[in-house]
């Protein structure tokens, strides 16, 4: 950080730099996890339970033989999927919402993609739940129980690659859904294209220019050490979870449907997640009801926790990204179309969000001042891990390929590729050039130096015999404003006033890292300005209890951080009124007459100091006053504010290495809700996004379907060495509707920074990189020496 952030209006909270609020409850090991909940002492009957996983990419349990596993001491139950309570239970997915909402089974997102069953006697990768789990005093029991088991499987062919898997003949991996191995989304102009508009093969072939480009993007695992963890619990008819899951509600509502349980009868307690990154958004796993059920069986509390190898459950989805732009000689672009192949693994889950729903998100507030465009897009199973939901989900695969082929139409016309995105992108509610998105590229221009770096590709000066430099960028709109969170439905939050002045905040979310507590007790502390309250004076209920607590607002697209402050500048008036109320009774007046400004009861036009609230308040009955707000998302449609990477590389031309040697990373929120927060994002997504770019890819045996690095030794992760400088940059140009008028931007922080990184490489040494990571065997082939 070169210079802290200035707000466009000033606030007491905030926006402001402070310590997180749980700092100090992390720091020292107070704050709760799913592990610190089920441990011995809580639970002396304790149960664990470990899963067969299947050794091969696609297989069938022909017969099991658990004669010899129930021997063994300390087991305790073995379900199969030939239990009657296993085989009756529906197929489903792992997708029924993104966490944006709660629905019931006939209303899950991807219905017609109901791939999964519970204990599968069916395997499709190497690691996926196979038909048998064990409960046992002990993890290391139910090891080797599950070691005892005598398999009968079926070898099945198997497929990695998505091209491979789309062609007529190839294994079908789930022929219950498609014979094809290909998932469409819903079509509307020809099979698999989903967002249309004007006449494209026309206006390509009326274009003076066109370019053509294609990018890949391989799986990456999304590295939260807090791995999926459970405890199931029943009391009597009644079945309580503890889970690290961050949607309460909707985790009960998927165990209340798939167990035929009323919901009253389901009870989900989730405390701290120690990150989650997009993994938690396929929430609907099947774990919850076999632990669950094993928990019935036994009738003692069952505890499920994922291995570290076992963490490798899923991960960002691998596309193959063609893209194509037309424009004029002057830059301007009259058609654009972009096609995607996803490799979406063994289950269809969230595949669809990341191919479809995401990218036309992206359309709507970007593409808008495009005359002609199409988006199409395939997602093809395959025998590999699961692959949809990350950090940045859609949006970094569109990303890449988006700033690509823009670079490549400014080479083309020999124009600053900054000149060409301001002058056709942006939003429908607003003229060009987008105001934010100019902001946002003159800002990281100036601040990486871009006129004084620029030269022609490959042609700046030679540092110590063999390395070059380059820089390069990327642009992309932001998410999510509050218009685009209506699908939430009514957000929750209640205040309660205690007579000394301290309050009472249940906002409920599961807060998983990124600071949306801190942003809550700054917004309840803010909109409570007019009773002096501090935040320090601010209690967050940092559990999320569906038999306790309102409806929870899920930390998914980065829109936690404003939702409910939204709502509690709305709760605080009301509260207000209920203590002039209180005052106008004790002290005699109307209320009309009085006010409270800095804690203390005035009345309107006097001079008096007035009295403290507090005072009026130890006078009443001694009960908190309190109010509960509720209310929708406000729906007016503003845009969105947009973000940009800027990236200056160095690359070894003889031993291909390529080291980053500063980001800018900037970030257009509307409103900063907590700028310590939202530069902490900024800064600990680039890990993810240098590592993506540079490091991090699912290696696989392609003779066996064994993936051979899940684990921390071989995938490999960027360490602090390797990280660059990186400058975070927060803006406030773009507002939209409410109070704060902000927009969430975690999500987001990473997105751009592979692009950036890719096209600096380019401008470094001349040749085009397009397939991440960006390792030295892949830069020394590009340039012609392997």
């Amino acid at each position: 950080m070169k210079a802290p952030f200035k707000q466009r209006r000033e606030r007491k909270f905030i926006g402001g730099y402070r310590p997180r609020i749980d700092g100090l409850e992390k720091a020292t090991g107070r704050a709760l996890y799913a592990d610190d909940v089920s441990v011995r002492r809580r639970f002396p009957d304790l149960l664990h339970a470990k899963i067969l996983r299947s050794p091969y990419a696609h297989a069938r349990i022909k017969d099991v033989d658990a004669t010899e596993a129930e021997k063994l001491p300390g087991v305790k139950a073995i379900l199969t999927f030939r239990d009657p309570e296993v085989a009756r239970l529906r197929p489903t997915s792992a997708g029924w919402t993104d966490g944006v909402d709660t629905v019931s089974y006939e209303r899950m997102m991807w219905k017609k993609f109901r791939d999964r069953r519970v204990l599968d006697d069916t395997v499709r990768w190497v690691g996926d739940e196979a038909g048998v789990v064990v409960a046992a005093e002990s993890e290391a029991i139910a090891e080797e129980a599950l070691r005892r088991l005598k398999i009968d499987w079926e070898v099945l062919p198997f497929v990695l690659d998505p091209l491979e898997a789309m062609k007529p003949g190839a294994p079908a991996v789930h022929p219950e859904v498609t014979a094809t191995n290909v998932l469409s989304p819903d079509p509307v102009g020809g099979e698999n294209v989903f967002l249309a508009k004007g006449d494209v093969e026309r206006a390509f072939a009326e274009a003076d220019v066109v370019v053509e480009g294609t990018s890949t993007y391989h799986n990456a695992n999304q590295g939260s050490l807090d791995h999926w963890c459970c405890t199931a619990k029943w009391d009597r008819d009644g079945l309580t979870i503890w889970s690290n899951t961050y949607e309460a509600d909707q985790t009960r509502m998927h165990v209340s449907q798939m167990l035929d349980l009323p919901i009253d009868k389901v009870r989900v307690v989730c405390h701290y997640v120690g990150g989650q990154f997009g993994r938690n958004d396929t929430g609907e796993q099947p774990f919850y009801l076999f632990t669950a059920l094993l928990a019935k069986r036994t009738g003692r509390p069952v505890k499920f926790r994922h291995t570290r190898r076992e963490a490798f459950h899923d991960s960002r989805q691998p596309a193959i990204y063609t893209g194509k732009l037309g424009a004029r000689k002057d830059g301007t672009i009259t058609a654009a179309s972009f096609k995607a192949v996803g490799n979406i693994g063994a289950y269809a889950d969230h595949s669809m969000f990341a191919l479809k729903f995401a990218p036309a998100e992206a359309a709507e507030v970007c593409f808008a001042h495009i005359p002609n465009l199409r988006m199409e897009a395939y997602g093809v199973y395959t025998n590999k891990l699961p692959a949809c939901m990350m950090r940045g989900v859609g949006n970094s695969q569109l990303n890449l390929v988006l700033a690509h082929v823009v670079d490549l139409l400014a080479e083309k016309l020999g124009m600053d590729p900054m000149e060409v995105v301001r002058k056709n992108f942006g939003h429908q509610w607003e003229t060009l050039p987008d105001k934010s998105l100019s902001a946002v590229l003159e800002e990281g221009a100036r601040r990486i130096g871009w006129q004084e770096k620029r030269h022609p590709p490959g042609a700046g000066p030679v540092l110590e015999g063999t390395k070059r430099r380059g820089v390069g960028f990327s642009f992309h709109p932001g998410w999510h404003a509050a218009w685009q969170e209506m699908r939430r439905g009514q957000i929750q939050v209640s205040l309660r006033l205690n007579p000394d002045g301290t309050v009472l905040l249940d906002a409920p979310t599961v807060e998983t890292g990124p600071g949306s507590n801190t942003c809550n007790v700054l917004g309840c502390a803010e909109a409570l300005g007019f009773l002096g309250i501090r935040p320090e004076d601010v209690h967050w209920i940092a559990s999320v209890d569906t038999e306790r607590s309102l409806k929870d607002t899920v930390q998914t697209d980065s829109a936690v951080s404003f939702l409910q402050s939204e709502v509690m500048a709305e709760a605080a008036l009301e509260l207000k009124a209920k203590i002039l109320a209180l005052a106008a009774e004790k002290m005699g007046a109307n209320e009309q007459e009085l006010d409270i400004v800095s804690g203390r009861i005035v009345r309107r036009g006097s001079s008096e100091a007035g009295t403290d609230f507090r005072k009026i308040l130890w006078q009443g009955d001694l009960v908190p006053i309190a109010v509960v707000a509720s209310r929708k998302p406000i729906a007016e449609k503003t845009g969105v504010p947009y973000l940009g990477a800027f990236a200056e590389v160095e690359v070894d031309t003889a031993t291909g290495r390529t080291d980053v040697l500063k980001l800018i990373i900037l970030n257009d929120c509307g409103t900063v809700m907590y700028a310590s927060g939202a530069e902490a994002q900024q800064l600990g997504g680039q890990v993810a996004g240098v590592g993506e770019s540079l490091y991090e890819e699912i290696v696989y045996d392609r003779a066996t379907g064994v993936p051979l690095n899940f684990n921390w030794v071989d995938y490999k992760i960027p360490t602090m060495a390797d990280m660059p400088d990186i400058e975070p940059v927060l803006l406030e140009v773009w507002r939209g509707a409410g109070e704060y008028g902000a927009c969430g931007i975690g999500e987001s922080v990473l997105t751009c920074t592979p692009r950036a990184i890719l096209n600096a490489i380019h401008h470094a040494i001349g040749v085009r990189i397009d397939e991440i990571p960006v390792t030295p065997q892949k830069v020394l082939a590009a340039l012609g020496a392997l």
